[in-house]
């Protein structure tokens, strides 16, 4: 049941199967409905989603129009980091764009095991790296290639997002118009 999450921290961190069994006690599972939310602008995100199966937006809210920052899916793991680290109010919303099966871990319970073991804190500190890479690429792409190349970077790291995700969100996502995307798909 957790065999995926395992393999992630195993990768991260030296953790034998039973360390990772008293802590699998802490994660509670969840389904996230369509259009459901793991993060809403203005209220604290005190808690993070290890995805297990489904798709899932990041988004922001910016002037009244919502803008497209990430998709996440199996093996990602959802969360409104700076909320989630400073414990403030979150401006990033994370929507189900599908049922969405995920094992939540409370900020409480991450703090807790951060307490018992080094590993857990490698693990904080590797996924952190991680978030930061994954930022870094998505802003320098944003500056530096154009709109077909994102497409192109994005179909082939993401091939099936286009029958998963409505067409203006990977549009938003893209930095482009749904007018633009249609033009560049039919190239």
């Amino acid at each position: 049941m957790y065999s995926e999450m395992a393999k992630l921290l195993k990768s991260v961190a030296p953790f034998t199967n039973e360390e990772l069994q008293e802590a699998f006690a802490l994660f509670r599972e969840e389904t996230i409905r369509k259009n459901g939310f793991i993060s809403k602008e203005g209220i604290i995100c005190d808690r993070l989603a290890f995805i297990r199966s489904g798709l899932m937006r990041s988004f922001f809210n910016i002037k009244g129009k919502e803008t497209t920052t990430y998709f996440l899916g199996p093996g990602d793991i959802a969360v409104a980091m700076s909320s989630f680290i400073e414990m403030k109010p979150a401006f990033e919303n994370i929507q189900a764009l599908e049922d969405s099966e995920v094992l939540i871990l409370s900020k409480e319970k991450l703090e807790s095991l951060y307490s018992k073991s080094w590993k857990w804190q490698q693990t904080g500190r590797v996924i952190i790296e991680q978030y930061y890479v994954i930022m870094e690429k998505r802003s320098i792409a944003l500056q530096t290639l154009s709109a077909k190349e994102r497409y192109d970077n994005l179909m082939q790291e993401h091939p099936d997002l286009l029958l998963r995700a409505p067409l203006h969100y990977v549009a938003s996502y893209l930095g482009i118009s749904p007018e633009t995307l249609s033009r560049i798909r039919r190239g």
